[in-house]
């Protein structure tokens, strides 16, 4: 058994290479201290989840019932989180405990706003929405940050719009792919814990640039208590 921090990764879902992101997203981890674990279901990862510093999702499951289009893989990938799951989440971030909210995480669970209220913003149906995915421009937007990488990079992605993070969030980027400017990455506390949020990711790609693989570095040792990097 080992006494070092661990980082509970929850990865899975519809239409995105999570087993390939999350393993990168793990490798990140270990390499800021962290001992991660990927699981592949809520119910394994909140088991996991007492006594970890770091709760990451890299997932996507919510209701699916916007669009006929979404009906094949109802079946597969339709997943309500309910009030007791979010609720441990909660508790974990209340406690002391970190979430990262990577991507896809921010469309999760549409029949439960207590998962947006705790990432603090999030993908609202009839709102956001995402150009194809291409190049995309970003710019980290807080000063005084002690971040190690390039204040501005450039990644292949999809740059999610009108997420809409709440007035106690800390913008720490914005993404731009032909329009205005959008918050793609915050942070924010909730009671002794820390949220941490980068809408990016959508695959090795846009993790593996060195830019934005040093920015989700200080957001993961923020998120889990490491580091001031992300937010003073």
């Amino acid at each position: 058994m080992t006494d070092l921090p661990r980082a509970v990764v929850l990865s899975g879902g519809y239409a995105h290479p999570f087993a390939e992101t999350s393993a990168v997203v793990a490798a990140l981890a270990a390499d800021m201290g962290l001992v991660p674990e990927i699981h592949e279901s809520v119910g394994a990862a909140l088991a996991a989840l007492p006594g970890a510093r770091l709760l990451v999702v890299n997932a996507l499951w919510w209701s699916m019932e916007q669009d006929a289009k979404y009906a094949p893989h109802r079946a597969a990938f339709a997943r309500n989180l309910s009030d007791g799951e979010l609720a441990a989440m909660v508790r974990h971030v209340a406690a002391g405990g970190g979430l990262l909210a990577l991507h896809t995480a921010t469309i999760c669970w549409d029949t439960q706003p207590g998962w947006v209220a705790l990432m603090g913003g999030g993908w609202a149906w009839g709102r956001s929405h995402h150009p194809p995915l291409g190049p995309v421009s970003v710019a980290l937007t807080v000063e005084g940050t002690a971040l190690s990488g390039a204040s501005e990079f450039e990644v292949v992605d999809e740059a999610y719009h009108a997420l809409d993070p709440a007035p106690d969030c800390r913008i720490l980027a914005h993404a731009s792919a032909g329009g205005a400017p959008q918050p793609i990455a915050w942070t924010r506390t909730q009671g002794r814990g820390r949220v941490a949020v980068d809408a990016l990711g959508h695959d090795v790609r846009s993790l593996t640039v060195p830019g934005h693989a040093a920015l989700l570095r200080g957001l993961i040792a923020w998120a889990a208590g490491g580091g001031g990097d992300a937010q003073r």
